[in-house]
């Protein structure tokens, strides 16, 4: 997640007129589940999306799954080479984006997914719709009200992505409670640091988790020995946008789960507070994201709001 951009591309993309519902695919029910392989770089999983043209022809485009991103984005030569058409372009914060005509007929694997015309945007002139500092490239972004309509499971230690439809797997690993945030599809989970617990945005889309700058000043000041860095230090430097400052927390509870040194960057007051917790089911002061889900197995049930948590491979 773009912490800024990419969420008003959501709430942005809410108040645009249907595109052509009407015209929208039709979504096989035939195919139950699909399992892709997951590639990971820079802390941010990545899965081959497979385009049907209309001459029957496939095209491969490599996407970014964002558990935290608004629009289901695809980038300008991307939607020139589907032969995608759009209406206005529109601006917002330094991006510039266009509503499709109609979605295009897409599958993980031989798993259609299901668009909405309305939220499927095409980001004018990018190349990629990754942070410039972010290695690697993205043709587009999976969203969360796109992911939010099924049971998705990322195996980070295998390197497997897998979707399925509700009730379709078997669950596996720790149980906590997800509530999801809607329209947006965003889920929430809490881990415990310091005998308090607090809730985040589960954000695949980031390389390294984020808090509120409250939060981060409170920790580093009750704990002057805690590693702590001006602006993006280390692994934080992939995030891209804004970091304030980078602290190593020594570990934190995640239901039972016992999460070693990870690195916790700051966002200004009230980005998560007040902005970002606007969109989840409850209040948040920040994201857990790949520097830290990289090393589990994750299973976000949607439909039933629940998520499994399971170490390497397990």
């Amino acid at each position: 997640m773009r912490i800024r951009t990419l969420a008003a591309l959501a709430a942005t993309a809410l108040l645009i007129p249907d595109a052509g519902r009407a015209g929208a695919q039709v979504v096989a029910q035939a195919v139950a589940q699909a399992t892709v392989p997951l590639i990971v770089e820079g802390n941010r999983p990545f899965i081959e999306l497979s385009f049907h043209k209309p001459d029957g022809s496939v095209r491969k485009a490599r996407f970014l799954i964002d558990t935290g991103g608004g629009g289901f984005l695809i980038t300008e030569p991307l939607a020139r080479d589907l032969g995608l058409r759009w209406g206005p372009v529109m601006h917002e914060e330094g991006s510039e984006f266009a509503v499709v005509a109609s979605p295009p007929d897409v599958s993980v694997g031989t798993f259609r997914l299901d668009l909405k015309p309305e939220r499927t945007l095409i980001v004018i002139g990018a190349s990629t719709t990754l942070p410039r500092t972010a290695p690697g490239h993205a043709d587009g972004t999976i969203p969360g009200h796109v992911l939010a309509q099924y049971d998705i499971v990322f195996d980070y230690p295998r390197a497997e992505f897998t979707i399925a439809r509700g009730s379709t797997l078997t669950h596996r690993g720790m149980e906590l409670p997800m509530p999801v945030g809607k329209p947006a599809g965003f889920p929430r989970t809490e881990i415990v640091v310091n005998d308090t617990t607090y809730g985040l945005l589960i954000d695949t889309g980031a390389s390294n988790t984020m808090v509120s700058e409250v939060a981060l000043k409170a920790w580093g000041a009750s704990h002057p020995d805690w590693p702590r860095y001006p602006g993006a230090y280390g692994d934080a430097a992939m995030l891209g946008g804004q970091a304030l400052e980078t602290l190593f927390l020594p570990g934190a509870e995640w239901g039972s789960i016992h999460l070693a040194k990870f690195g916790v960057v700051s966002q200004r007051a009230g980005v998560f507070e007040r902005y970002m917790s606007g969109m989840m089911a409850a209040p948040i002061i920040g994201s857990l994201a790949g520097n830290v889900l990289k090393f589990y197995r994750i299973e976000l049930d949607y439909p039933n709001q629940r998520l499994y948590v399971s170490e390497g491979g397990k």
